[in-house]
């Protein structure tokens, strides 16, 4: 046992004696490393920027349909986004964008026109927050599919969602 711990000394210090290419192996895995770092800060940044443009359009969009006086303008401003649907989210192409005019009658949202046929739990919940029974207003949900620029990882691709409700008509007797 004694002679191979002796061989294994003999060897190690062999080997710290011997300083010819440790710089540049040394180097070689810090590069990495820090390239490694360097790639996951990137595709962060660029996730978070893609958030806030989402983030940032659907609630001026939102706005926008809040700003109608009637349900007509909503249905034509409708109309505009889906032809222009590139314009305005031109900034996250290949996002999806929802709009719909939904209403508060009996602590329940109803759909009363729009693109959306449904609207998922947390839209629905931020609608009934923001709208009171009676109240017209308009969701907004836009999807996109976040593809990593550097992407290190296979299958990073994300989803990330924006959603915003906005009050159009307060207290509305719809029949």
């Amino acid at each position: 046992m004694m002679l191979w711990v002796d061989h294994g000394r003999k060897l190690a210090r062999r080997f710290a004696a011997d300083t010819s290419g440790a710089a540049a192996i040394e180097f070689t895995f810090i590069a990495i490393v820090l390239f490694v770092l360097l790639a996951g800060i990137v595709d962060l940044v660029d996730e978070q920027t893609r958030q806030r443009e989402v983030d940032r359009i659907a609630v001026e969009v939102a706005e926008a349909m809040g700003d109608c006086p009637d349900s007509d303008c909503v249905r034509l401003g409708i109309q505009d986004l889906i032809r222009s649907n590139g314009v305005v989210i031109n900034q996250v192409s290949g996002a999806a964008l929802g709009v719909a005019e939904i209403t508060r009658v009996n602590n329940a949202i109803v759909m009363l026109q729009g693109t959306m046929t449904y609207l998922p739990t947390d839209v629905k919940n931020e609608a009934l927050a923001t709208l009171a029974n009676t109240d017209i207003g308009v969701a907004v949900l836009i999807t996109y599919n976040f593809n990593p620029p550097i992407g290190l990882f296979p299958n990073s691709d994300r989803q990330i969602r924006a959603y915003a409700v906005a009050l159009r008509a307060k207290g509305v007797v719809t029949i």
